[in-house]
């Protein structure tokens, strides 16, 4: 669309806006319905909200696979923290490939995104449940390693935040190149005065309550698909900023990185499938993947979800970002092939411009409070209230959802799975 459209488009909306007198609160009424579905009390009970009780499931589970199968290794790492009351771990379970040969390695991942980590702890111990029992991995998967690392980002689970302590978006932030951390996002200080506020989080302040008509006022003038990426690519200089990807690896990737290193040389191919929410239709399960440069990536990926919809970045609504974690696992590898792959299960309609907007205003208010704090009770509550519903919705059915997704997305991808990469 041409850029005169947009700011025709743009101008006609901020006018009727202004001249009903829209606020933000009134826009913060939008919300999207959840799939018309029944709940279910069995996919209800995969979902546990607490860090720690997750983790403890998550190594029972462990535990009795462990037992069942053959040389199944353990990890635990270690993340310091200064102000967490709670002990924080990365926890992994590798199974190796239980027939001998080891032609594929299979890697979940969930909390990158803390906040993000009851959803994707409840999709990897289901997969564990459901998926690596005794029959399948000595049977058709019998050439296949697992490897499974639960809440990556342990510090933002246990305090819902996106982000790690240092403030730091671990999906910006892994790289094995120190080249990533002098990046300059280009259009970051276009954005910037919007996105990072000063002073404490206030609902009431004119700033907020304008929040939605500036930015429909640069989108007007910019373009959605470029405010987009300048927001979300990850930027490298603002440390109080949101979507901010450090100076350096963050510890728990340093400690990890040389763990998990010789796992993928074991193997010719690896695929790796990071667990995220929020972005994206609510209640249906995207695959997000980034256009690899690699062909054979490409085909591979395409083999292994084969009937299945993949988003290869050619609509407006996508973005690409720098230092992912799927991308660094396959940097890793000394030598094979690595094919990293995304399922984001959507909360908020955040394709759309109303749910992205919204979206992002979210994640406005609740940096600005982390950084600077909030100006009452009442905001840190209801801004903390809307960030985890954002990202860990409490909605049945949108969890019956994700469970019932998760299921038939693993069962397809396992049935295509020993066929892929035999090139390789």
């Amino acid at each position: 669309m041409g850029g005169w459209i947009w700011r025709l488009l743009g101008g006609a909306l901020l006018f009727v806006l202004g001249a009903a007198g829209v606020s933000v609160w009134q826009f913060s009424s939008y919300a999207p319905q959840d799939t018309p579905i029944t709940e279910d009390k069995g996919a209800l009970a995969w979902f546990i909200d607490d860090y720690t009780k997750a983790r403890q499931d998550f190594l029972v589970r462990a535990e009795v696979l462990t037992r069942q199968l053959q040389d199944v290794r353990t990890i635990e790492v270690e993340v310091p923290s200064g102000t967490s009351t709670t002990e924080l771990f990365v926890d992994g379970l590798y199974i190796p490939a239980q027939g001998g040969t080891r032609r594929r390695l299979l890697i979940v991942s969930s909390g990158v995104h803390g906040v993000e980590g009851p959803t994707g702890s409840a999709v990897q111990r289901l997969f564990m449940h459901e998926f690596l029992t005794p029959e399948r991995l000595v049977g058709p998967l019998a050439d296949t390693g697992i490897l499974l690392l639960h809440a990556v980002n342990p510090y933002g689970f246990a305090h819902h935040r996106r982000f790690t302590e240092n403030n730091v978006d671990l999906n910006r932030n892994a790289s094995v190149d120190e080249a990533l951390y002098r990046t300059v996002n280009a259009g970051y200080p276009l954005v910037d005065p919007l996105i990072n506020p000063q002073g404490p989080a206030d609902t009431t302040s004119l700033g907020h309550r304008l929040f939605h008509l500036r930015s429909m006022a640069m989108i007007a003038r910019h373009g959605m698909p470029a405010l987009r990426q300048a927001v979300l690519q990850g930027q490298y200089q603002v440390p109080k900023g949101i979507y901010y990807g450090g100076r350096a690896l963050e510890s728990q990737l340093q400690t990890l990185g040389p763990i998990l290193a010789p796992i993928l040389d074991e193997y010719p191919l690896s695929m790796s499938i990071d667990l995220h929410t929020g972005y994206g239709a609510r209640g249906r399960l995207h695959l997000f993947f980034d256009p690899p440069k690699d062909p054979k990536v490409r085909q591979g990926l395409e083999a292994a979800f084969a009937g299945q919809r993949i988003d290869w970045g050619s609509g407006d609504d996508f973005y690409t970002v720098t230092g992912d974690f799927a991308g660094w696992l396959g940097q890793l590898r000394s030598r094979g092939t690595h094919l990293p792959a995304v399922f984001e299960y959507g909360t908020m309609d955040s394709q759309k411009t109303l749910g992205s907007i919204k979206s992002l205003h979210i994640t406005v208010l609740e940096n600005q409070g982390a950084q600077h704090g909030y100006a009452s009770p009442a905001d840190q509550e209801r801004i903390r209230r809307d960030y985890l519903e954002m990202f860990s919705p409490s909605a049945p059915r949108w969890r019956t959802k994700v469970i019932r997704d998760s299921q038939a997305m693993f069962q397809a991808v396992l049935a295509n799975w020993p066929r892929v990469g035999a090139e390789h």
